[in-house]
């Protein structure tokens, strides 16, 4: 009888394991695995343990709580839970008592659901819960300070944690990739609030922030697709880089006065975002409103500095006021704002960068300032609803495409010391009719007024040296060019297809005319050549034109000999 007692008191916790709950304490570091029998380890799932605890203590709690699988067939499970509210973490030789958990104590959890943490703790350490995707259940001391880095990263089933009133700083993507997190407050001790800290948070849907932290981190709530309201504290002086990208839901959003500087891509792909105030933002860097498709109007009261991309692509932004001392409009800034109708630019504004308003078709009217000295390339291109525009004395550099495509453009007056009007400047300006060349340009690139239809006249100026290839073609309505006297080269289809050209006169210092030049112009009947020697031409460069060549007296001759001159039979001498 004695044998079969003892038989049933020694099988007793092997019944408690196989029921998959376990209650242990232990009296001195290092005896947790004379606790917990090595066979049945694996089949706990729910495990509570008091008493003091050293580094072999939690590696063989991390053996039986952080995996990821569990063999059926040998009778395994997974924990859900744990306890240890009589626990005391210790370290060094001396097992000295430490308030302060191990880095990644339960990371990779995938069966926990619930934790009960020791209670004077005052961190939560780096990467504890990292990957606990079950886990549901949490309280966190009120003895915490700090939820260090990664500290709850991939809980993808916590719904709501309350954060105690002693934690002074959270740390980066401390919650980051908690998909079923509704809602938080960061109560009024935080100080310090990391990078990403809820990147990928698609649930959340609030969060009010108490606590006198200076800056919202970098991608803080990225990718929280579900986030409607936003409470800022006061304390906040900038936005980080991506803070806010790609919420979705966000439609409305007060920033504090004290805010002067919003990040790179700070709200990027906000797509329903319709109005933020911003007024005392000083500093607006790269992409930070870029496809905000919803946003209606922006007003700064003191702007120095405008990022490229920062607002591209904001289809329903309609008004932008940029007072203060901007010196740039830097590259595609407003690239794409297709409903853009009205912008307010400060004097101090020096340069409007490559493709700045590229794409802006409601864009009527636009008053460059007066100290601007560079209009980058593409910098106006396709704003067809443009009719104006007055170039102003500062300008030295007009860059390629700048005005192309251009349809409504009916005027333009450059009053810059521009060298060149380059590649495409004006290109498909159809509706342009004047045009006021500097005197100080020599060269007119490649294409720079083709295809500007509605053109009739334009002045060339003396200084003029090189007109480019394909420069007016298809100028339709082009009726007399007179090529000044310092021109030495008319590139290649320069002047193709203008129909209603009827007379040209060439310089005196012409070398060379490109193939096709006036090719196709069947309105064409006198070209006076004033050179006394035969410029370089090819058997294109009049063809399809009825056209009477005039040569200097005594010239003709020079000019028959000349291998693709004589080809041409209506030479005849002034």
């Amino acid at each position: 009888m004695k044998r079969l007692i003892s038989i049933l008191f020694a099988a007793f916790p092997m019944l408690v394991m196989a029921q998959g709950s376990v209650s242990v304490t232990v009296d001195s570091v290092g005896q947790l695995s004379k606790k917990i029998d090595d066979k049945t380890k694996f089949q706990i799932t729910e495990l509570k343990i008091s008493g003091p605890l050293n580094g072999a203590d939690v590696k063989l709690l991390q053996q039986i709580v952080n995996r990821s699988k569990a063999s059926e067939k040998k009778g395994e499970c997974l924990v859900t839970s744990v306890d240890l509210s009589g626990a005391v973490y210790t370290e060094g030789k001396d097992a000295k008592a430490s308030d302060k958990l191990p880095s990644g104590l339960f990371s990779g959890a995938k069966g926990l659901v619930k934790a009960v943490l020791p209670s004077d703790i005052t961190n939560i350490s780096k990467s504890c819960f990292d990957g606990c995707v079950a886990l549901q259940a949490l309280s966190i001391p009120s003895s915490v300070k700090e939820i260090e880095n990664q500290a709850f990263q991939g809980c993808e089933s916590l719904t709501a944690i309350s954060i105690p009133s002693n934690v002074t700083a959270i740390g980066n993507e401390a919650f980051e990739n908690c998909k079923a997190l509704t809602s938080f407050e960061v109560p009024s001790s935080v100080k310090s609030l990391g990078n990403e800290v809820f990147n990928g948070c698609k649930a959340l849907q609030s969060v009010n922030i108490i606590g006198s932290i200076d800056k919202i981190g970098d991608r803080t709530f990225k990718d929280c697709e579900n986030l409607t309201a936003v409470t800022l504290p006061a304390s906040i002086k900038s936005i980080g880089a991506g803070a806010f990208s790609k919420c979705k839901s966000l439609s409305s959003l007060i920033l504090p006065d004290n805010t002067d500087e919003i990040g790179n891509g700070a709200f990027q792909d906000c797509e329903n975002l319709k109005e933020i105030q911003m007024a005392s933002v000083s500093e607006l860097k790269s992409n930070a409103f870029e496809g905000c498709k919803s946003l209606k109007t922006v007003a700064f009261n003191k702007l120095s500095k405008l990022g490229s991309d920062a607002f591209k692509d904001c289809v329903s932004l309609t008004k932008a006021s940029l007072p203060g001392d901007l010196k740039d409009i830097n590259e595609e800034a407003f690239a794409g704002c297709t409903n853009l109708e009205e912008i307010t630019l400060p004097s101090t504004v020096k340069t409007i960068g490559s493709n700045a308003f590229k794409g802006c078709k409601s864009l009527a009217k636009f008053d460059i300032p007066a100290a601007v000295t560079k209009i980058g390339s593409h910098a106006f291109e396709d704003c067809t609803a443009l009719k104006e525009a007055i170039i102003p004395s500062m300008v030295k550099s007009l860059g390629s495409s700048a005005y192309e495509g251009c349809t409504s453009l009916d005027s333009v007056a450059i009053n810059g010391f521009i060298e060149e009007l380059e590649t495409d400047v004006f290109r498909d300006c159809r509706s342009l009719r004047s045009i006021s060349i500097p005197t100080s340009v020599t060269k007119i690139g490649t294409r720079a007024f083709q295809e500007c239809s509605a053109l009739r006249e334009v002045s060339l100026p003396l200084a003029l040296k090189t007109i480019g290839d394909d420069a007016f073609e298809k100028c339709i309505s082009l009726q007399s060019v007179t090529i000044p006297v310092g021109v030495t080269t008319i590139g290649d289809d320069a002047f193709l297809e203008c129909t209603s050209l009827s007379s040209v006169e060439l310089p005196t210092a012409l070398k060379k005319i490109g193939g096709s030049a006036f090719s196709k112009c069947p309105s064409l009947q006198t070209v006076k050549c004033k050179s006394p020697a035969a410029p370089e031409i090819s058997g294109s460069t009049f063809k399809g034109s009825p056209c009477i060549i005039f040569v200097p007296k005594g010239c003709s001759g020079l000019y028959r000999a000349h291998k693709d001159w004589k080809k041409i039979n209506n030479i005849r001498e002034q």
